[in-house]
């Protein structure tokens, strides 16, 4: 069968199914297990109305439980034990997890997520602040904010690209086709450099990805909080005598 025809089947089964779902069900509900009609047609109306949440609510629950909270319990179970010789598996305790904390991997892999954590974040939101601050000062600042705001609606797949063509890096002598290289070199350095290869450097440069990607959002959310400041607060504080940077800390904290 041809991949186009059997997308539409599956999009047509599923959302076929999904309405056949959520009518049945409340029909089941209303005429059966709580009927809306006879001398408790009122206590059933408010019984079936705390179920009825729970009817639309009961697939998502179903989803995650199987995609999410039964891998996760099943992995935790798994990382108890070990194959036995004979086949199956026997419980170990947490030799699996002295053994992993043992390994210098474990550490440098802990190290880099921490990194990761705490960078990325802290860079988005404070980038995002700043150029929420920015725009809303300047005419074109909605355009700014567009373009800002457009690495946030491309796909990781297309950050990869445009990205590599940043850091690509060619054997010495080649011109240099990665415009971070292009740069070093037109600056004065000798040999490129294969940035995202580079020990314990590689992962802020990889890091400049995903921040790139993320400050538009954050700009978006400070930027309407920072709009919510009412402007008779701010001409207040000119009035007294406040400096911009004043009102800026003071207004964003208290909004905070």
């Amino acid at each position: 069968m041809h991949p186009a025809i059997l997308g539409i089947m599956t999009i047509a089964l599923g959302v076929g199914f999904c309405l056949l779902y959520f009518y049945g069900s409340n029909l089941i509900l209303d005429k059966v297990i709580f009927p809306n009609k006879g001398p408790n047609a009122g206590t059933n109306i408010n019984r079936a109305n705390m179920v009825r949440p729970w009817l639309f609510l009961a697939p998502a629950l179903l989803a995650l439980s199987l995609y999410l909270v039964y891998p996760v319990i099943e992995t935790l179970r798994l990382s108890l034990t070990e194959r036995a010789p004979g086949g199956g598996y026997e419980f170990v305790g947490f030799d699996n997890y002295a053994l992993m904390m043992s390994e210098g991997k474990f550490w440098e892999a802990m190290r880099n997520n921490m990194l990761w954590l705490l960078v990325v974040p802290a860079a988005s939101t404070g980038f995002g602040l700043l150029a929420a601050q920015l725009t809303d000062r300047i005419r074109w600042g909605n355009i700014a904010k567009s373009l800002i705001f457009m690495p946030m609606a491309i796909s990781f797949v297309g950050a990869s690209v445009i990205w590599k063509l940043v850091y690509d890096a060619r054997p010495e002598g080649q011109d240099q086709i990665g415009l971070l290289n292009a740069v070093y070199i037109f600056f004065g350095g000798e040999t490129p450099h294969a940035w995202i290869t580079l020990p314990f450097w590689n992962n802020f440069f990889l890091m400049v990805v995903l921040i790139w990607i993320q400050t538009g959002f954050a700009m978006v959310i400070l930027s309407a909080a920072l709009r919510g400041i009412p402007e008779e607060t701010v001409e207040a504080a000119v009035v007294d005598g406040a400096g911009p940077f004043q009102i800026f800390s003071r207004s964003w904290c208290r909004r905070s």
